[in-house]
């Protein structure tokens, strides 16, 4: 038994001393920059909140679509802006998240221009002092 134990503490030690040189060379290659003009592509998660000179254009008018269960959200489209411009997102319904709730797209206006907050879904509550 004591062999067995020896054999297996020896082993597990060759393993780690044989890992140790290579454990730093596995390194992630940087991704390459952007072309000039092109807005980098949105990571999953992100909410920009972001000063934009321009007012978003005047909200557009939706026709509502039938509800495809009693437990789906409709979610009124809005303005986003990517960076770069506004883009217009149709209202849809969505599939309920739990402890979620939608928070919708705010536009403040403010010195410079207008805070665009994005819509998104959220579990945390606002606390106001």
């Amino acid at each position: 038994m004591s062999k067995t134990k020896h054999f297996s503490l020896s082993a597990a030690l060759l393993v780690l001393a044989t890992g140790v040189p290579f454990a730093g060379t596995a390194i992630a290659q940087p991704q390459p920059p952007m072309p000039p003009g092109m807005p980098m592509p949105p990571m999953p998660g992100d909410l920009h909140v972001r000063i934009v000179t321009e007012a978003p254009p005047a909200r557009r008018h939706e026709v509502v679509t039938v509800r495809p269960d009693r437990d789906h959200v409709w979610v009124k489209g809005n303005w986003h802006h990517t960076g770069e411009q506004w883009s217009w997102n149709e209202g849809r319904w969505y599939a309920p998240r739990p402890h979620a709730h939608w928070v919708k797209a705010s536009y403040k206006k403010v010195h410079g221009g207008t805070r665009y907050s994005p819509g998104h879904w959220s579990n945390e509550h606002l606390v106001y002092n």
